[in-house]
């Protein structure tokens, strides 16, 4: 995992996810994927080839994609922030997704 935040359900609301994941594909290179959505179940998208790494612009991309949920249990008089998830977590709908779609397994 590259970069990604959390903000963990609370106060009726539901929690959310953004991370960025590189997978190395040994001689085929690397591919990047964005999980993203709703934290009970969040979405993995591959993006496109030679895609620029910036953790800098991922971070600022977390915090805004984050925001309204954070928003929305501070609203309803919850405590919630947005933290790091655990890379294992994101990793793994990373590889379910791969198994999946592709039907590869990866480590």
């Amino acid at each position: 995992m590259l970069a990604g935040g959390i903000v963990e359900a609370g106060a009726g609301a539901a929690g959310a996810i953004i991370a960025y994941v590189a997978v190395s594909g040994g001689l085929r290179g690397s591919r990047l994927f964005r999980v993203e959505g709703p934290a009970s179940q969040p979405a993995v998208h591959e993006l496109p080839p030679a895609t620029t790494i910036d953790l800098g612009h991922f971070d600022k991309e977390a915090r805004e994609t984050l925001e309204p949920a954070l928003q929305a249990i501070q609203s309803r008089g919850g405590k919630g922030a947005v933290t790091s998830p655990a890379p294992a977590w994101i990793c793994s709908h990373v590889r379910a997704h791969l198994k999946a779609s592709e039907g590869i397994d990866v480590e």
